[in-house]
């Protein structure tokens, strides 16, 4: 039995390594593009696909950098109207505030000179008004102070009239004390008498 092992033994060496060789070797000559067996027409066709390749990453290394040059571009074209604009908006924002500035010294030279203006024909009327009134200056200022007189009469009687009605609503509303009344009473009967001689 052990030298029926022994015997076989290299025959499932020889057998198993048969084996690898044919996995290891799925191509025929010429099959291969990869390998030493390959066609010219492969070899080619593979080189040209390389450079291919090679064209196409150093083209889109190309685009990459253009892009990308484009960006910085474009970003340093904004930054420069962003700054642009501001420069314009300062300079519109001065140019307005210089324009308010001169039309308010311009609104204050014609205020100042319609004052003026007011002033001198207010002075010319007062002068005219004198000269023609001097001589019956007196007599109109004590009619005037008559009118005064007459009218500070007439409203210190309205008042005297007005806080007698209203000591009168105070007594008949029966909300004062005895003493109260009685004060008021008197008031109220002082300043009637007031008013009565003020009439005559």
């Amino acid at each position: 039995m052990r030298g029926l092992i022994l015997a076989l033994f290299p025959l499932l060496l020889l057998l198993g390594c048969g084996e690898s060789n044919s996995r290891q070797q799925p191509y025929l000559m010429g099959q291969n593009p990869n390998g030493p067996y390959a066609t010219p027409q492969q070899v080619r066709e593979r080189s040209e696909k390389i450079e291919t390749a090679k064209i196409k990453a150093d083209a889109d290394k190309e685009i990459a950098l253009i892009n990308k040059a484009r960006d910085i571009e474009v970003q340093k074209l904004i930054s420069e109207t962003d700054v642009a604009k501001a420069g314009i908006t300062k300079e519109v924002a001065m140019e307005e505030a210089q324009t308010k500035k001169i039309a308010i010294e311009k609104e204050h030279e014609q205020t100042t000179y319609l004052y003026w203006l007011i002033a001198a024909a207010l002075l010319m009327l007062f002068w005219f008004l004198f000269y023609y009134t001097g001589k019956n200056r007196k007599e109109r200022l004590k009619i005037h102070e008559d009118e005064l007189l007459y009218k500070l009469r007439v409203q210190e009687q309205e008042m005297k009239m007005k806080m007698a009605e209203k000591m009168l609503d105070s007594i008949t509303s029966g909300k004062l004390s005895p003493e109260q009344e009685n004060r008021l009473i008197e008031t109220l009967e002082n300043t009637t008498t007031k008013l009565i001689e003020q009439k005559r």
